[in-house]
């Protein structure tokens, strides 16, 4: 091991002598330190540049500047860097662990971020170990979800918790750009301009290099193309580069439908377990998501028709093909994000039947929400479905909603009507 490098290396991503890039303030720090804290590791992930490093470095700055630690009692080794390409085994960890320990010549229990770290075979017997024996804190991220699955999962068990990082929120991409809103006051001075800030959300998304960027387009392309090869290709080793890309194009241009997998293979003339893996890896690269369908049987859950989404709007929008421009699948990603937000991803299925119903909230195994969502409110689909579903829960009281672009804040035979901008910020109280 190239000891002055791997120190060099470190002395430029950590805190010990200089300052890092912190951004702007994400809840998700104060989660992982808690978890931190508890005594659990935190593995944070999320799909490639959704901030997680940048979390990583808000957490060690709220360290050292609100709670007085040592930097040199925070280390955060970034697996991207090259520079640390040699760490590629449990084994080479605990080599690099000694040489911290030992230039730094720490005394006290350090507060350890391995960001990547998918890229270190065995990475999850260290960190068990450090764990185990109260040796450190420690945070772990990577840019694929296997890190939480798995002899990783077996490994781990009863010892962490996961923490998703997605891009940012509508209410995050206003403090991105600058605009405060505090109170209603505030909302009803500033209307049109959130409103043509949301729709530039719709069209570009959420993550945060694009957000105050002027190459929106050429950032949303690179980004694409970097998780493609990085985290499915070269992670899944796939030989079938063509037909891997052609899959997930059509996926990325499919926001809001459902899928078949024997319908897809046939329409791409690509082998049918072909197909299945392709997905597998391109669900664990966390570029997309499915909803399953509503059902009392687990098997139609598994077996049926799901919902496709993609993990950021503008990625489906600048990416996909499209014959125009729709808004209107663009607002049920984001809308699908931000109930991912508040509810978890094994919260959420749709609901098929005569009608549809886009989004159903189960909490503690019981119907709570449902949402349909539409550009603008024009014919009777988004009701229909809603009415279906209420006769189908019975006596179970379900609170329905229709999410709209900007049509007028209503109700109708106990559906409310709401306004997606108000309602992504927090500016309307889901509760009857």
């Amino acid at each position: 091991m190239d000891r002055e490098k791997i120190l060099k290396a470190l002395i430029d991503w950590n805190f010990w002598y200089k300052e890092q890039f912190t951004g702007y303030p994400r809840n998700y720090s104060k989660q992982v330190l808690d978890i931190m804290k508890s005594g659990f590791v935190a593995d944070v992930i999320g799909v490639k540049r959704s901030g997680k490093s940048t979390i990583f470095n808000q957490v060690i700055s709220h360290l050292i500047k609100e709670e007085k630690i040592s930097p040199f009692l925070t280390l955060l080794i970034n697996f991207e860097d090259s520079r640390f390409a040699e760490i590629d085994n449990a084994d080479k960890l605990f080599s690099l662990l000694h040489i911290y320990r030992e230039e730094t010549g720490i005394n006290g229990k350090p507060y350890i971020f391995l960001d990547e770290v998918q890229k270190v075979k065995g990475w999850e017997g260290f960190v068990r170990s450090l764990i185990d024996r109260k040796e450190a804190y420690v945070a772990v991220s990577g840019s694929t979800s296997i890190i939480n699955k798995g002899k990783v999962r077996e490994v781990l068990a009863g010892r962490h918790i996961s923490v998703e990082v997605l891009p940012l929120s509508f209410s995050e991409y206003l403090e991105f750009k600058g605009v405060q809103i505090g109170r209603e006051i505030d909302l009803l001075a500033r209307e049109e301009e959130i409103k043509k800030l949301f729709l530039e959300f719709l069209k570009f998304g959420g993550f945060p290099a694009v957000v105050n960027s002027e190459i929106k387009d050429k950032i949303l392309l690179n980004l694409y193309d970097d998780i493609i090869t990085k985290d499915v290709i070269t992670q899944c080793k796939i030989r079938q580069e063509v037909k891997l890309r052609e899959l997930s194009l059509f996926y990325i241009s499919n926001v809001g439908n459902r899928i078949s997998f024997r319908k897809i293979s046939r329409s791409l003339n690509i082998p049918l377990n072909t197909v299945e893996r392709f997905t597998s890896c391109l669900l664990d690269s966390m570029l997309i998501y499915f909803v399953p369908p509503l059902s009392p049987s687990l098997k139609e859950m598994v077996k049926g028709e799901k919902k496709v989404y993609s993990v950021d709007q503008g990625l489906s929008n600048v990416v996909g093909y499209k014959l125009n421009e729709s808004l209107g699948s663009l607002l049920e990603n984001a809308v699908y994000l931000e109930l991912r937000r508040r509810y978890g991803g094994d919260s959420i299925f749709y609901y098929h039947g005569k009608n549809e119903v886009d989004f159903i909230i189960k909490i503690n195994n019981e119907v709570r929400y449902a949402y349909q969502v539409t550009f603008t409110l024009n014919d009777e689909r988004e009701i229909k479905g809603l009415k279906e579903l209420e006769k189908k829960a019975g006596k179970k009281r379900v609170e329905k909603f229709i999410i709209t672009f900007d049509d007028e804040e209503k109700e109708i035979d106990e559906i409310r009507v709401m306004k997606a901008w108000k309602w992504m910020i927090h500016f309307i109280n889901e509760s009857l």
